[in-house]
């Protein structure tokens, strides 16, 4: 069905902005594009609960249990005690029982891999990676493991496997799965959008230190970087985006980038100012590899990054939750729609429980026949200096309808 005719009802309004500059200066009123309240509950953790981290990942495997959520690596402390882990652990959905798979002897520690359903039947993995920042070493790994949950063992990719070493040498990228409507159980097609590629001091002011390139994964010849057409956005890492298959495109909003007014002599203790986040909203069409950037009418959402989002394909739009702002933390919740070509910020109701503002944190998303299940675990309090790093597990309810 076209989202044309689904016939939305719009019976909830927008409240008064809670910052400034998150709506324009005439706020107003607008409708909803669902016709259910969205909602956050807290979600029962049992058996080897991780303790609280962040800059963790987090995938389904391919053929594997649908219920079965995997998450490898991360971060823990305050820089500059900060190490990054290889912690890596198995979630039943259906129980909230964790299971530790330490004894699977994980790849190296390293923080905000690209996570992804493997290359083979029942299997999960993991791609680039990086060390810790603030050591003046380059800490990436441009490399790919894969998790085989049957025989419970880690195989490294080498050669047409990985493919071009560039291409995965990423961490805090954008990631889709795009699956072929006319083949629904063929292999989805993975794409990644930017990132960080280095982890040297003051890495947003280096040549490859943020990225904007787009690279895909073929199962059969590994990763590689896509030529694109027209004007890309600006080098970012920390962006959000989903995958919008009416028009076979690829949306990216917001992020962390070189601001405007820095370059190569900035210090890097001034590489975190507001003209570092992004509200912008940039498609690229996978058909023609072209880019556009899409200009909403109406309010937007603050400039973020580490915001958590999904495309919502009843509704037709992009949903973004949280975020880091240069004010701080945020627990809006944003949907742009992409026919009407504006955001709107979504209620929640204000009696309800609600997750602690964080970053870092791992998501996923699981779908039912009513609903998008946005799971949100773990993070961090703050993106730096002393933080809480929390280890529950919550669930937001989208409704289709």
């Amino acid at each position: 069905m076209s989202r044309a005719g689904l016939g939305l009802a719009a019976i909830l309004a927008i409240t008064a902005c809670e910052q400034p500059g998150d709506l324009d200066q005439d706020p107003q009123l607008r409708a909803s594009p669902i016709s259910v309240q969205p909602a956050w509950q807290a979600v029962a953790q049992h058996g080897d609960v991780p303790p609280g981290i962040w800059e963790a990942s987090a995938s389904f495997a391919r053929g594997k249990d649908a219920n079965v959520i995997y998450r490898f690596g991360g971060q823990t402390g305050s820089f500059p005690d900060d190490p990054t882990l290889n912690d890596f652990y198995a979630l039943d959905l259906d129980t909230g029982t964790w299971t530790n798979l330490a004894f699977t002897q994980p790849p190296t520690p390293r923080a905000e891999t690209v996570m992804i359903p493997g290359p083979c039947g029942n299997c999960v993995s993991v791609v680039g990676g990086r060390g810790r920042f603030r050591t003046g070493d380059d800490l990436m790994f441009p490399e790919m493991w894969t998790y085989h949950t049957k025989s419970q063992s880690w195989e490294q990719a080498a050669g047409e496997q990985l493919g071009d070493p560039l291409a995965v040498r990423r961490s805090s990228a954008v990631v889709v799965a795009v699956a072929d409507p006319d083949h629904p159980n063929k292999k989805k097609t993975l794409y990644a959008f930017g990132g960080v590629g280095n982890t040297l001091s003051g890495f947003a002011r280096t040549p490859t230190g943020l990225r904007n390139d787009v690279a895909v994964y073929d199962y059969d010849s590994g990763w590689s970087v896509i030529p694109t057409v027209g004007e890309a956005p600006a080098p970012r890492a920390w962006a959000s985006g989903g995958y919008d298959p009416d028009s076979e495109s690829l949306l990216v909003f917001g992020g962390y980038r070189l601001g405007a007014d820095q370059g190569p002599e900035t210090p890097p203790w001034e590489l975190f100012g507001a003209t570092n986040y992004e509200n912008d909203l940039w498609s690229f069409d996978l058909a023609t590899s072209a880019w556009t950037q899409l200009e909403p009418v109406g309010p937007v959402p603050s400039p973020r990054d580490n915001a958590v989002a999904f495309f919502d394909a009843a509704h037709g739009g992009l949903v973004v939750y949280g975020g880091q702002t240069f004010a701080g933390l945020s627990d809006e919740l944003w949907f742009y729609s992409v026919d009407d070509n504006e955001w709107t910020q979504i209620p929640l109701d204000p009696s309800a429980a609600v997750p602690a503002m964080r970053v870092g944190g791992v998501f996923f998303v699981q779908e039912t026949p009513t609903t998008y299940e946005l799971y949100l675990q773990g993070g961090s309090s703050s993106d730096g200096g002393p933080s809480e790093f929390f280890d529950d597990l919550w669930k937001l309810s989208w409704p289709k309808i």
